[in-house]
């Protein structure tokens, strides 16, 4: 499940922007560095701080929500059907099908953004993003990963700088809102998808592919907003806290 939809699932849930933008923390720790996780051992403080215990449970929801939306049928018969029609969406373009996953993950926001409209969703995430500014998110970092690791590399102060510059980078640009619209149809679909391939060193699609997939992703639409309909009926009301029993 992508960012969008944990935050949307867990304000709902949880009746809170802080919890909804802390749900939406562990796609962006993983953004700004593949190391930064959710932990399952975290101890949190007896009094936290304001802002924190909605965080924390954000993320449990987060890490609950996803088992078990990666056992449902809305995501497993999801990739499955995306990724048979990505085979032959985009001949010549190397592993499409391999990104079936996060692509599907992707056009549920979408569908998400279809039915809830982009103003709401990008004053929604404004909102978490600056309820959580500073010590709320900043601690529940610490707590899952920087003080579990802090005679490790990646615990030093200048991984840790490092790490906040970047996620830094990322929620600005998430609250500008072109990255956030480009959920809504294949065409930004498409340029989201390019990101994330490149990434992993892969060539950006040719204008022919780059047309050819956003023509996939928008036959698609339909589909997924029904699907979307499926998962909001069967995601669980309240996900039970996962993070830190197992």
């Amino acid at each position: 499940m992508n960012f969008l939809l944990h935050r949307h699932l867990a304000a709902r849930d949880l009746g809170s922007a802080e919890a909804g933008a802390g749900a939406m923390l562990p796609d962006l720790w993983r953004m700004a560095d593949r190391r930064v996780r959710p932990s399952r051992a975290v101890e949190p403080p007896s009094s936290p701080e304001r802002g924190l215990a909605e965080v924390l449970a954000g993320i449990d929801h987060h890490v609950a929500l996803d088992r078990w939306f990666h056992a449902a049928p809305v995501f497993l018969d999801g990739e499955r059907r995306l990724a048979e029609a990505l085979r032959t969406a985009a001949p010549g373009a190397p592993r499409l099908g391999l990104f079936a996953h996060v692509l599907w993950e992707m056009c549920l926001d979408g569908a998400l953004l279809r039915r809830t409209g982009l103003a709401p969703v990008l004053d929604d995430v404004r909102a978490g993003l600056a309820a959580i500014d500073g010590a709320p998110g900043d601690a529940a970092a610490s707590l899952h990963h920087f003080q579990r690791r802090a005679s490790s590399p990646a615990g030093a102060p200048p991984e840790r700088a490092a790490f906040e510059a970047r996620l830094r980078r990322i929620c600005d640009e998430l609250a500008r809102g072109p990255w956030i619209a480009g959920y809504q149809d294949g065409a930004g679909l498409t340029l989201r998808l390019a990101g994330v391939r490149a990434r992993f060193g892969l060539p950006p699609f040719t204008p022919e592919q780059h047309e050819r997939l956003a023509a996939l992703l928008d036959r698609l639409a339909a589909p997924t907003d029904q699907a979307l309909d499926d998962l909001l009926r069967a995601a669980p009301r309240r996900a039970p806290s996962s993070s830190r029993s197992e």
